[in-house]
């Protein structure tokens, strides 16, 4: 009887030790995800007070902007702008992930309209842009408004890279996951594959770059860059083949 009590009180502290210390270790687990949601909120308070500078400060540019030097600081000023409105959207407390609005996207009038407004980005700079003529019979099954922001992050990222006179090619390429548009530069090649988007020369491409990677992976495809110092950059927009909707002869 004796041994049967002995038993039975060591069972007893044995339970009540394992709940104590599950209890401790809910305790320690709250309190941490306590601190991270508070890190969290800080962080997108910071992101969203970024956001409000950066983009006061591009209208102030813009508004100051005279003379032969106008058009740059304009090219400044709107990139500036874009810049601010992706701080504050990925400010934006549980942003929603991408949802597409499929329908076939001609890529050559696209093309023209994205490079359009890298050219002002530029303020009067000039790029030697070396695009295939096979890419105007080329269409996508995509969201029109999400393939204009992957191509006008990958190219402005080109153009900000290189410098007067360079060239920047685009083409279409096959490839082993489907289709690929090749973005080809001759620029400075910046680290921007595994960036940091930290140093000055960087001018907020990271940020860019990660909105153009969640976009194609909304598509089903992926962005892969290549980069190498002196020699310049390489950027595949991947696509599945089922997007292709159609291929120039």
């Amino acid at each position: 009887m004796a041994k049967l009590f002995v038993i039975s009180l060591l069972l007893n502290l044995g339970l009540a030790g394992l709940i104590a210390r599950q209890r401790i270790r809910a305790v320690a687990l709250r309190r941490a995800a306590e601190q991270a949601a508070s890190l969290s909120a800080e962080s997108l308070r910071r992101l969203r007070l970024a956001g409000a500078e950066l983009r006061e400060a591009s209208v102030a540019l813009a508004g100051a902007a005279r003379g032969p030097e106008a058009p740059m600081l304009q090219g400044i000023s709107a990139r500036l702008l874009d810049l601010a409105g992706l701080l504050l959207d990925h400010a934006e407390p549980g942003r929603a992930p991408c949802r597409l609005e499929e329908a076939p996207v001609a890529l050559g009038p696209l093309l023209d309209f994205v490079l359009a407004q890298v050219r002002v980005q530029l303020g009067g700079g000039q790029r030697a842009w070396r695009i295939a003529p096979d890419l105007g019979g080329i269409r996508l099954l995509a969201d029109r408004r999400a393939l204009h922001q992957v191509l006008l992050r990958i190219l402005s990222g080109a153009a900000l890279a290189t410098r007067e006179g360079d060239w920047i090619e685009i083409a279409p390429e096959p490839h082993p996951e489907g289709w690929a548009l090749a973005i080809e530069d001759e620029g400075l090649g910046l680290a921007i594959a595994g960036l940091a988007a930290r140093g000055p020369e960087s001018r907020g491409i990271g940020l860019g770059l990660t909105l153009a990677r969640d976009l194609m992976k909304a598509h089903g495809g992926r962005l892969a860059l290549e980069t190498a110092q002196k020699v310049g950059t390489r950027a595949l927009l991947i696509f599945p083949r089922e997007r292709v909707l159609e291929e120039a002869a």
